[in-house]
């Protein structure tokens, strides 16, 4: 995560995850400067939050990084649960792969490396899922909804970060190349899961923004 606010340290503090293993992947992204590209403490939270309410048991994460929401959600997932999670980058799957193979929560991840059209493909022999995270290019989220859409249960959950779209939708794209692409399609995805006639939904006011929308 980028330079903290007052608000922001306190929410990670209060509500983050006090987790060893957590805190070592936190580690390795800030290492590698990509602290803003993964979900902070608190937003992990929330996932686990969700899953542990509404006992979800198969997810899909389109966006692995360094596999640390996986593993935050595979660790309050119940025995016979399940997290495919995708990772286009061959360095940042190896990395979290590592990760995975070290801690025991790591046996509840299916990790996968491509493309996630591909992938996505592959894995719709498991579903229907309880819920899929997506935490990907942002240019793609219109197509993962999509196949989301397909692919959960009634009553399953498609959650997706970064929704606010780093501030681009009221000019504000802290140094981030946002282009009229990603803007026309993260608010269509953001329109199209607002829908009242196909979901219960909001979007929760997150420093990124994170909507969460239950399927109906």
């Amino acid at each position: 995560m980028d330079t903290e606010t007052p608000q922001q340290k306190y929410l990670n503090e209060t509500f983050g995850l006090a987790d060893s293993e957590l805190t070592e992947i936190r580690a390795e992204l800030h290492r590698h400067n990509l602290d803003h590209m993964s979900v902070s403490g608190s937003e992990a939270r929330i996932l686990q939050f969700l899953v542990r309410a509404t006992g979800v048991k198969k997810i899909v994460e389109v966006g692995m990084l360094f596999g640390y929401s996986a593993l935050a959600l595979a660790k309050v997932l119940p025995d016979d649960g399940q997290i495919w999670s995708l990772e286009k980058n061959p360095v940042n799957f190896a990395i979290a792969q590592k990760f995975f193979a070290r801690f025991d929560a790591g046996k509840k991840v299916c990790a996968l490396s491509g493309d996630a059209a591909d992938l996505l493909s592959d894995i719709e022999v498991e579903g229907p899922f309880d819920m899929v995270f997506i935490d990907a290019d942002k240019a793609g989220y219109v197509k993962y909804l999509d196949w989301a859409e397909r692919n959960v249960r009634p009553g399953g959950y498609i959650v997706g970060d970064n929704t606010f779209l780093f501030g681009a939708f009221w000019g504000e794209t802290r140094d981030r190349q946002i282009g009229e692409k990603q803007i026309a399609v993260m608010k269509e995805f953001n329109a199209r899961l607002a829908d009242p006639k196909k979901y219960n939904s909001t979007l929760i006011p997150t420093v990124e923004g994170l909507t969460i929308a239950q399927k109906l």
